[in-house]
């Protein structure tokens, strides 16, 4: 029976995306017969993904968390900030600064509109990371003994953690997963770029195997590792939507969902809100037909809303706070439209993947992807456009797109006016390569390899 570690941030009943990913890959590892033990953060969050933390039973888990006295420091540090910083934050006009790269001006996300705050941000997370790993470094002795360590990135603890093992026992095979690039695209401030950089040239070079959710993050990795990186996507899990009971309601209007993030603003809905709003003023749909729902966190509804304020459509929004993702799947079943939004970037080759447009793809419902950036054929439009999952539409071909999702829209609403549904028909062989199923065999197959 192969043996397997797993250490990560987010696990089973974690209330993210990001512990998607993780617990899929361990429920279906173990029901293949592998010996799955997790070490992972232990969170005091309010709100639990039930769906996750049954997919989870059965499953050995080490949790670790932080040491009063860094909350502490952290707390002090917060408090301190959080004037300096509330003043800044809602101002989105504020975060647009001049590319180095390409020399133009482009919209950054807080922490590198603001550098300095955002290098401090960074280092305190930081510390706090380190502080995860330490409050568990001397039970990482006892979980030498396996024949595979993997470790999923999307923070420094499984960097850290990972580092140790694999120091303190090389014939042991390390996995990098990873979930989001280490040195971040528009995301990781100038000051501390460096440190990024340093444990990029180390996991590229230690680790036995890298993994990656997208093939622009695989091809971050410098051509001479090149030999040892796969591209696994994130996916859905069809199980996930067993049992969830939706409320078959109509009451005449078209509805629009989106669920999750958009990180800081970088991610925009705005070519929705404006062509919704040019079919509004051309009478080709009513107003009082519409009605767009979000369900995240409030600062993200917040410039969610900011962009539809723009477009005087602020009253089409529905928000339904932060709820527990049993609760987000049941939205995205009862509505016609799934809205979802991401950012690439050419000169970065950034293959951003979101997670919530794959989880999207077990809804049975037609997709609307909005891209922001300079990339041409960013890879999630790719999936859209082969899947016949909806429409994608690209910042960096915006004349073309603009038109075509103005299009798509007039549709639709001319489609749901005389049947009440919106045909949808996507390629299922596409939709297949998706599933945790298929996706969790394919991670088996390479842990097997270099394992063999």
């Amino acid at each position: 029976m192969r043996k397997v570690l797993l250490v990560c941030n987010y696990f089973a009943p974690d209330n993210t995306i990001a512990a998607v990913r993780t617990t899929k890959l361990a429920k279906y590892m173990r029901q293949q017969g592998y010996e799955v033990t997790v070490i992972a953060e232990e969170k005091n969050d309010t709100i639990t993904d039930s769906i996750l933390k049954k997919d989870a039973e059965n499953i050995h888990v080490i949790w670790t968390k932080n040491s009063k006295g860094v909350l502490k420091i952290i707390a002090a540090y917060k408090k301190v900030i959080a004037p300096i910083k509330d003043k800044r934050y809602k101002r989105l006009d504020d975060r647009v600064r001049v590319n180095k790269k390409t020399g133009k001006e482009e919209f950054y996300p807080f922490e590198t509109a603001h550098a300095i705050i955002g290098s401090l941000d960074y280092l305190f997370e930081l510390l706090r990371q380190f502080d995860l790993f330490k409050n568990i470094k001397d039970k990482l002795q006892d979980y030498c003994d396996y024949d595979c360590l993997f470790t999923s990135y999307g923070d420094f603890f499984s960097i850290f953690a990972g580092i140790y093992i694999h120091k303190k026992k090389k014939d042991l095979k390390w996995i990098f997963d990873i979930r989001d690039s280490i040195c971040r695209y528009k995301f990781t401030p100038d000051y501390v770029r460096w440190i990024a950089k340093y444990y990029e040239r180390y996991i590229w070079r230690e680790a036995d195997c890298i993994t990656a959710v997208s093939k622009g993050i695989c091809r971050n990795i410098p051509k001479k590792y090149w030999k040892k990186v796969h591209c696994v996507t994130n996916g859905y899990d069809v199980s996930d939507r067993d049992n969830i009971v939706i409320d078959k309601y109509d009451n005449g209007k078209i509805k629009f969902a989106y669920t999750g993030a958009m990180y800081g603003g970088l991610q925009s809905i705005t070519p929705l809100f404006s062509c919704i709003r040019e079919l509004i003023n051309e009478n080709k749909i009513k107003k009082d037909k519409v009605e767009i729902h979000f369900a995240g966190k409030n600062t993200a509804y917040e410039i969610f809303l900011s962009q539809a304020v723009k477009y005087k459509l602020s009253e089409l929004c529905i928000y339904h706070g932060k709820v527990q993702r049993k609760e987000a799947l049941k939205l995205q079943m009862e509505s016609d439209i799934l809205l979802v939004s991401a950012f690439d970037y050419q000169d970065n080759v950034m293959g951003v993947i979101t997670g919530k447009a794959l989880e999207y793809m077990s809804a049975n419902k037609p997709i609307i992807a909005m891209i922001s950036g300079d990339k041409d054929k960013s890879e999630l439009a790719e999936i859209i456009q082969n899947g016949r999952l909806g429409i994608a539409y690209e910042e960096a071909h915006h004349a073309e797109d603009i038109k075509l999702l103005k299009e798509y829209l007039q549709n639709i609403f001319k489609e749901y006016e005389k049947k009440g549904e919106i045909a949808y028909e996507p390629n299922r062989s596409v939709l297949r390569k998706y599933d945790y199923r298929y996706l969790s065999k394919k991670m088996m197959k390479i842990m097997d390899a270099i394992m063999s």
